[in-house]
């Protein structure tokens, strides 16, 4: 995958959760909910968000859970030309965009912006997992 999110400030311990042995994930991937405690990236508008990946999920390595993170602050990909300060949400494969009214229920809120950015495809920094 490309654009996964670049930890810089980690807020808390990571948590395992539970992933597919078969599924390989990049450090960074942002993740939606996938049965019960479990996670796989995002992929499109409105998943919600469950966490960031920790770090790599190698495919059918015998492994059957992943380290999540829930809470820090990251360098996320957004996809609109100019996001103002402000709650983001998903908008598809590690991919973030400004909240919409269709995306403000609980669980849909991946954090706050803490900048604004100019370019689509630019990145920001976001504070994840508050609200």
């Amino acid at each position: 995958m490309a654009n996964e999110a670049i930890l810089r400030d980690r807020m808390s311990t990571p948590i395992n959760m539970a992933c597919v042995d078969g599924l390989g994930m990049e450090k960074g991937t942002i993740l939606t909910f996938s049965g019960p405690r479990g996670v796989k990236p995002s992929a499109s508008d409105n998943n919600p968000f469950a966490g960031i990946l920790h770090r790599e999920k190698i495919a059918g390595n015998g492994k059957t859970q992943c380290s999540v993170l829930i809470d820090g602050v990251f360098d996320c990909v957004f996809d609109s030309a100019v996001t103002q300060a402000g709650d983001v949400s998903i908008s598809g494969p590690n991919i973030l965009k400004a909240i919409t009214s269709l995306d403000d229920e609980k669980g849909y809120v991946v954090g706050k912006v803490l900048e604004t950015v100019t370019s689509a495809g630019g990145t920001m920094q976001v504070l994840v997992g508050r609200k």
